[in-house]
């Protein structure tokens, strides 16, 4: 068995993980072993964050070029290990899963082997960020409009 690989992120009643719809939604094939760990990991930080009334709303022109990157990696070279990485990274961007499929495929990406999926997103976390953006434009596109306010 491969130690660095992505732990199984299917819901233990089957079907297919959130973080496997988004990445269909987007029509990209999942990266597997650490960088797949990352990328899906970065994916739930993201859909976690309180859009609606947290501080990163007021700091959307930076949050894919500055923010995300700038604070996942500082993450990186503070933790040592990946459930440390994640409760620094989710407390600073106000992030926490939003149902039970996100926290049980949070919880089993938490255990992968942490030094190589935090070297993925040290050394490569401009290219994960750029597939997580990738993917919500994409889960974006899919939704439904917003029906617009009567005057």
């Amino acid at each position: 068995m491969n130690r660095d690989a992505a732990p199984m992120t299917r819901p233990a009643g089957g079907g297919v993980s959130p973080t496997g719809h988004w990445i269909a939604a987007a029509g990209m094939p999942p990266l597997d072993g650490p960088a797949g760990t990352a990328e899906r990991l970065l994916l739930l930080l993201h859909y976690g964050i309180a859009w609606q009334d947290g501080w990163v709303t007021g700091h959307r022109a930076t949050y894919w070029d500055k923010i995300l990157p700038d604070r996942v990696i500082a993450a990186t070279y503070r933790a040592p290990n990946l459930r440390r990485w994640w409760q620094d990274i989710a407390s600073e961007l106000e992030s926490r899963p939003r149902n039970a499929a996100e926290r049980l495929e949070l919880e089993q990406l938490l255990r992968a082997r942490p030094p190589a999926v935090l070297e993925v997103l040290r050394e490569e976390a401009e290219a994960l960020i750029l597939r997580t953006r990738i993917v919500a434009d994409a889960v974006r596109d899919t939704r439904p409009p917003h029906p617009e306010p009567a005057p």
